[in-house]
């Protein structure tokens, strides 16, 4: 009995050494994020997107680092744990499987250079700004509510980083500040297609044109730097019959990716008032 005793003791003590690192390394990772975060948050010349990536990276790297002391503070005891019950380690992987490839799509999202923070993407039907970016999922706020708006909804939505395992990543602005940009527009029969396509050519023309020569310097410093192929930035139209009462015209322009939305609107404005100008004198 005492020496049962006795060993419980040295395990107790063994214990509480452990349970003492690990509280101090804790302490001591919350102690360097709130001063470094108050060094952040106190630098007003910074810009807010660069703040913000900046917390992020802190976040993330004092997790990992975290992570590895924690290992390394209770190595003896998981290699024990692991050595005597493997069963239950087999268990706790199956359990954990969906946390082990939401840190796959971290990798593969590093590794890969998929999206950044800021960027839009679009991913299983989700498409929206990335604002957070962990080691287990990534935040985007939403942008909708079709598949054709460019404004933000105000809804935050998180996926888990598995999704990137099993889905395509569509990242919209990769040519940077410029973007190719296609809008659809549906068109009744009783506008003939040359008129339509005339017209909607002349209104992207217009509201393009302070954007073309800054868009053909930058899709060529694009195509430099990457080696890709960049299309032409020059307002093209395609048109595409989808029954017997109306056609589509396709219409491919590049432009500001920040001003997409209001160069689009400003288009389909002229467009309509020009082709339809009866309906827009009875509105």
């Amino acid at each position: 009995m005492e020496r049962l005793f006795d060993w419980l003791a040295s395990l107790s003590h063994l214990y509480v050494i452990d349970i003492i690192r690990s509280v101090a390394l804790v302490l001591l990772l919350v102690v360097v994020r709130s001063t470094v975060m108050r060094a952040i948050s106190a630098n007003p010349n910074v810009p807010l997107e660069v703040r913000r990536r900046w917390s992020i990276s802190l976040r993330n790297g004092l997790v990992i680092l975290g992570l590895i002391g924690m290992v390394t503070i209770w190595a003896k005891q998981l290699e024990t744990i692991a050595l005597s019950m493997v069963a239950f380690a087999a268990a706790l992987v199956v359990a954990t499987k969906e946390l082990f490839m939401c840190v796959g799509g971290s990798l593969i999202r590093t590794t890969s250079n998929s999206f950044d923070l800021g960027d839009h993407i679009e991913i299983a039907n989700l498409r929206g700004r990335v604002v957070d970016i962990n080691l287990f999922s990534t935040t985007i706020m939403e942008i909708g509510p079709r598949h054709d708006a460019h404004q933000l909804t105000g809804r935050a939505v998180s996926f888990p980083n598995s999704l990137l395992l099993s889905h395509p990543v569509v990242r919209e602005n990769y040519m940077g500040d410029y973007v190719v940009h296609v809008t659809t527009v549906a068109v009744p029969y009783s506008v003939p297609p040359a008129q339509a396509e005339r017209l909607l050519k002349a209104a992207a023309e217009e509201a393009c044109a302070p954007h073309v020569q800054a868009a053909r310097q930058h899709m060529e410093r694009i195509a430099a730097r990457h080696l890709v192929d960049t299309p032409s930035v020059e307002p093209r139209i395609a048109i595409f019959p989808i029954d017997d009462k109306r056609y589509n015209l396709i219409l491919r322009i590049s432009i500001p990716a920040k001003d997409r939305h209001r160069v689009e609107q400003a288009i389909l404005h002229q467009f309509m008032c020009r082709c339809f100008p009866e309906k827009t004198v009875e509105q």
